[in-house]
């Protein structure tokens, strides 16, 4: 079985356990207080779905950018340039 994804293939495994283990670290995980049964779906695994869902380079992006905005190095003078360009157009009569 090849290992490559033809273009537009939903998210990999990979890039999912890639994702959990970094947000992982990152929140801490609630303690269970009342043994009874329950489900919960935390937040991480409600974006996990939504993330397998998309294809396996958007996913990548989606990682790569919660990845760069948690360590603060996400924004840059640039981004933010573009950022605002792309504002004023959204305002700007066509």
């Amino acid at each position: 079985m090849s290992d490559i994804n033809s273009i537009g293939s939903p998210a990999t495994a990979t890039t999912l356990r890639e994702f959990a283990k970094q947000s992982s670290k990152a929140s801490p995980q609630n303690s269970v207080s009342n043994l009874a049964d329950r489900v919960e779906i935390s937040e991480l695994a409600s974006f996990l779905s939504r993330l397998a869902e998309l294809p396996e380079d958007r996913a990548r992006k989606i990682v790569d950018i919660r990845n760069a905005l948690q360590n603060g190095s996400y924004e840059s003078d640039e981004k933010l340039e573009i950022a605002t360009e792309r504002l004023l157009d959204e305002f700007s009569p066509r």
